[in-house]
């Protein structure tokens, strides 16, 4: 038997008119605040191309920039003084804006190099400070970079001459900006490296930490105090020094550590992010306390610290960008009615009014009104993304979810 489909009909199918209904939010991945009153907050959705979103209020209200980056940064940079001029690192690129993202120019980085780790001199906005590797000769080599021209040019020294070393993190010393420090990785073995430089990298030394913890995405300084030093290696927890690196104790099992920061103008309270959560420490990083459990999602590249406040803090997770304006104690999501999530759909279930979906790389959300309202479920993947899901026959509250380890 032969079905012919009317040519209006065939017309109807592949000119529909769609209407997207959700969920809003969606993951961060990364985020930069400005020094002003009140701050101008940027961040980056999981997703490219890439259009940051900013806010002017201290994330109260949100909107998109125009200008679009090619991927989402791992690193977003402020510039002290103009709110409207911001760098995204890329890794392969340094992306900027003069026009608090209306439009982006592309800064090239030294060839043969690719960059983790970003920063801005406090005292000289024109001085710029980042950490990569370089990788000549079929062999990649932990290395840093400084532009004395706002990255129109830029110098570069091999820190670690292994093969496969890498830099994964830089912190500049408030008291000095001359020091230098470059948090790193060294494949054989898995060792955590950490290289320090007393003149703005022209010349660098090892400082001995015997960790094996792999990569230290997170490497602090106290701004108050400089001999008090933490840094994360990635599988081994935080490690402290008092006595500007001569020594080491590690101070906490937190694993998977991505960020760390000061509360503004208390250098004694001290924030963590990894990727279950958010932690804090009220007394320079000797000791921390889980807070935050009510928050959802699990976050990236995203801890940032108000400046005119001191009791507020943000972190984005993927569920979106939480906000504390009481040092943690409470917390809410500043973008549960902007849409930002552009992810893919992985599965689809509905039984009646009540729907769910899951989004790549972010989670589980259920509508009990045919899509208008959308509310995210707790996390429970194990591992990767749901393969698919079906809702009970008799009981929308069921729901089975399939996904790769069973």
């Amino acid at each position: 038997m032969r079905f012919v489909i009317p040519l209006l009909s065939m017309f109807t199918i592949l000119f529909a008119q769609w209407t997207a209904i959700g969920p809003a939010g969606g993951p961060v991945y990364s985020g930069g605040i400005s020094r002003t009153n009140p701050p101008v907050i940027y961040f980056s959705p999981y997703a490219y191309p890439t259009k940051l979103l900013k806010s002017t209020d201290g994330g109260t209200n949100w909107e998109f920039t125009t200008g679009s980056l090619s991927t989402y940064p791992r690193e977003i940079v402020v510039h002290p003084n103009n709110p409207d001029i911001v760098y995204a690192l890329t890794g392969s690129a340094i992306y900027k804006t003069t026009n608090g993202g209306v439009s982006w120019t592309v800064n090239s980085i030294p060839s043969n190099h690719y960059f983790f780790a970003f920063t801005i001199n406090p005292l000289n906005p024109d001085e710029f400070f980042a950490a990569g590797y370089n990788y000549t000769g079929g062999a990649a080599r932990l290395a840093f970079a400084r532009s004395t021209n706002a990255g129109a040019n830029w110098t570069t020294t091999i820190c670690d001459t292994t093969s496969s070393s890498y830099g994964y993190s830089i912190a500049v010393d408030p008291v000095d900006t001359s020091v230098i420090y470059v948090g790193g990785y060294r494949s054989t073995g898995g060792t955590t490296t950490l290289y320090r430089s007393f003149n703005k990298g022209e010349t660098w030394e090892e400082i001995a930490l015997g960790i094996t913890g792999y990569y230290p995405y997170a490497l602090h300084i106290n701004p108050a105090n400089n001999n008090i030093i933490l840094i994360a290696p990635y599988s081994s927890g935080i490690y402290r020094s008092t006595d500007r690196g001569a020594t080491w104790t590690r101070v906490s099992t937190i694993t998977s550590v991505y960020r760390i920061a000061n509360a503004s103008g208390e250098p004694a309270t001290v924030y963590a992010t990894n990727s279950g959560g958010i932690y804090k420490s009220t007394d320079s990083g000797l000791t921390w306390t889980r807070i935050g459990t009510t928050v959802l999602g699990t976050p990236y590249y995203c801890l940032l610290t108000n400046p005119v406040d001191r009791g507020t803090v943000y972190f984005g997770t993927k569920a979106g960008l939480y906000r504390s304006t009481d040092y943690g104690v409470t917390w809410e999501n500043t973008t549960t009615d902007i849409s930002f999530n552009k992810a893919t759909v992985i599965a689809l279930a509905a039984d009646g009014a009540t729907m769910y979906t899951e989004c790549l790389d972010n989670g589980v959300y259920r509508s009990s009104d045919n899509g208008t309202t959308w509310e995210r479920c707790p996390d429970f993947l194990a591992c990767g993304n749901i393969c698919g899901m079906a809702v009970h026959p008799s009981d929308p509250q069921t729901l089975w979810a399939l996904e790769g380890s069973g």
